[in-house]
């Protein structure tokens, strides 16, 4: 019997905005906090604002870099208001020496709230200059501290969701891409693709390898259900696959030598524009039966390519583009079969 898998109580569906909510939650408490303890909210607010980051690990670890970045910014704009009054010169400074010391001290994930904290410090130093170097630094970390627990206790992230829905949207991308290479090369031998899609194909991925890192470093935080951290292992494998296939892809659309194709090869391409609504791998369960006999189809032609190998028209290549071309786009079938046994699995599991 085959069961869904099911998120831990501590995993909920994600809530759409969640970070949103977040911002809201802890710029509510850091103004509460500083209104309480009669201190200026501006700068608290602020620094609550961009300490919000999609996952705890990043929140913890840039909060520490956070606080000594925005001592540096705060400092800076206490010593430049002594000596320049809140003047141009003062705010320009100001800006140049807190981004330069931030990146020399490898607090650069600090830059943005120490320069901004410099800047709105400047026009409202009105008192003794220790006494407000102190008052903002304080501030600061109120931002800093509360942006950090509100993002470790309220709506732990969870981007599995969006993953698999990610990778549904690949499979479907790369099946158009597969059919604009097909159509291409059976009638342009492939100088009309438009790199821009796979282009494309390729950014998408990355934001998808982008989310699995934030997950993996949310996983460091909280105890999750061991099924979690099987089905992270999971797409994190899925994805790897996906990228295995783009890999071909691009070759495809970057081959050095469009071949010109035999009636054979013709034949075969035609087939995978007949039955293109029928290659579908978006889905769970086993391909369908149209793509064994693509994948036969390509799979004679490459041994007949080796058995039968033309002359080698150029001397700085030793592959005929023709065994390339149908290496490539076999390799690609069989990585699209492979991806597919591999959501069977996890959807039996």
């Amino acid at each position: 019997m085959k069961r869904r898998f099911r998120l831990s109580n501590r995993l909920k569906p994600k809530i759409r905005g969640e970070r949103i909510i977040k911002t809201g939650i802890a710029v509510f408490l850091t103004s509460l906090i500083c209104y309480l303890l009669g201190l200026p909210q501006i700068f608290a607010v602020i620094t609550a604002i961009v300490s919000i980051e999609p996952n705890t690990y990043d929140s913890i670890r840039k909060g520490l870099i956070r606080f000594p970045a925005s001592a540096i910014g705060a400092g800076l704009a206490a010593v430049l208001v002594f000596f320049f009054g809140a003047t141009p010169p003062a705010f320009a400074l100001a800006a140049v020496l807190t981004i330069y010391l931030c990146q020399k001290l490898k607090l650069q994930d600090g830059t943005l709230v120490a320069t901004l904290t410099a800047m709105a410090m400047i026009p409202d130093l009105d008192g003794p200059l220790f006494y407000q170097f102190l008052t903002r630094l304080l501030t600061t970390m109120i931002g800093i501290t509360v942006a950090t627990a509100v993002n470790v206790t309220v709506l732990p992230a969870n981007y599995l969701a969006d993953v698999e829905k990610r990778h549904r949207e690949h499979l479907l991308e790369l099946q158009e891409r597969i059919h604009d290479i097909a159509y291409d090369f059976l009638h342009f031998r492939g100088k009309s693709l438009n790199e821009e899609n796979y282009l494309h194909l390729k950014q998408v991925l990355s934001k998808t390898d982008e989310l699995l890192g934030f997950q993996r470093k949310e996983l460091r935080f909280h105890r999750y259900n061991v099924n979690v951290f099987r089905r992270y292992a999971e797409l994190r494998q899925m994805t790897r696959l996906l990228h295995q296939a783009e890999l071909h892809l691009g070759n495809l659309y970057y081959l050095p030598n469009p071949p010109a194709l035999s009636q054979r090869e013709r034949d075969v391409l035609q087939l995978i524009l007949d039955h293109a609504e029928d290659l579908r791998y978006d889905k769970s369960g086993t391909p369908p039966d149209i793509h064994f006999r693509i994948v036969n189809e390509l799979d004679g032609l490459m041994r007949y390519g080796f058995t039968n190998p033309p002359e080698l028209k150029d001397q700085d290549h030793y592959i005929n583009p023709n065994t390339h071309f149908i290496y490539e786009l076999l390799s690609l079938f069989e990585m699209l079969q492979d991806i597919q046994v591999k959501r069977e699995q996890m959807v039996e599991k």
